[in-house]
């Protein structure tokens, strides 16, 4: 139906204007929180308000042995190794090259959907393929790469193409899911067990520091009620009603928004070949 595809359209959409803004407010974030306690935070904050609503609405929170994997396997790719890439890539480089490095994302998806589903590229494909790699090395710029400060920002772009990578099959995996679960309970469960893979890493190699600074405690609020619960509900809702490259592709509006953001709060700039 058009009203259910445009619906589908918009919620992606809307996922990837919150998602654009989230890189300069963990930017802001990051100055006071480690990136894995920033992560652990959020994602222990949006379970719990996901959890409440599910509960509210009476929603069976039972899984089975199937589902309990799927969604422990979720909560791995697409939160917990996902956002340990992000936010470390974050603390390396800037908001803005991140925020552009978000680009590849739907190549990344194309390619890992090839692999799992054992599709032959078109000439197209490949041609996009091929593009996609010129701009990342548009983006990072060798010519800039020089010092340390440099080598931080080259790993950094390098840990947000890994992010990528956990997020094609992440988008795989929910919408196998999306079938027999609701977009708020699937993203309820992997958030809750996100968080519990990343407790233990967040003890050893990170040290507590409760309590933040305001600006922290706002910027994790921020990340965790529109980032976490609004962005991923309505990427799971969208993606559920459409094929999940199509869903990726749309978050080429993330860069924009990420770039524009961070132009407006950090005081950022983009080179012209970015």
């Amino acid at each position: 139906m058009p009203t259910s595809r445009t619906s589908s359209i918009a919620s992606v959409v809307a996922a990837a204007f919150v998602w654009g803004t989230s890189f300069t407010v963990s930017k802001l974030a990051l100055r006071s929180i480690p990136p894995l306690s920033l992560a652990w935070i959020r994602f222990v904050l949006a379970s719990a308000i996901l959890l409440t609503w599910l509960v509210v609405r009476h929603e069976d929170l039972r899984l089975d042995r199937r589902e309990f994997g799927a969604m422990m396997l979720g909560g791995i790719l697409g939160y917990a190794l996902n956002h340990i890439f992000e936010n470390v890539g974050l603390a390396l480089s800037t908001a803005s090259e991140i925020s552009l490095m978000m680009g590849v994302f739907p190549v990344l998806s194309l390619l890992v959907e090839g692999l799992v589903y054992h599709r032959r590229f078109s000439c197209i494909a490949v041609v996009g393929i091929a593009l996609s790699v010129v701009g990342v090395v548009l983006i990072i710029d060798p010519r800039s790469l020089g010092g340390a400060l440099a080598g931080k920002r080259l790993l950094g772009d390098g840990l947000i193409i890994l992010s990528g990578i956990c997020w094609a099959f992440y988008s795989i995996l929910v919408k196998n899911l999306s079938k027999n679960s609701s977009a708020s309970r699937t993203a309820m469960f992997q958030m809750l067990f996100g968080s519990v893979v990343l407790l233990p890493l967040m003890g050893v190699f990170e040290r507590p520091v409760f309590p933040g600074p305001a600006e922290g405690v706002w910027a994790v609020i921020y990340l965790a009620v529109f980032c976490s619960v609004g962005g991923y509900s309505l990427y799971n809702y969208g993606v559920a009603r459409m094929a999940s490259t199509q869903a990726v592709n749309i978050l080429n509006l993330v860069p924009v928004f990420g770039v524009l953001t961070s132009w407006v709060v950090l005081h950022e700039t983009v080179t012209v070949m970015q």
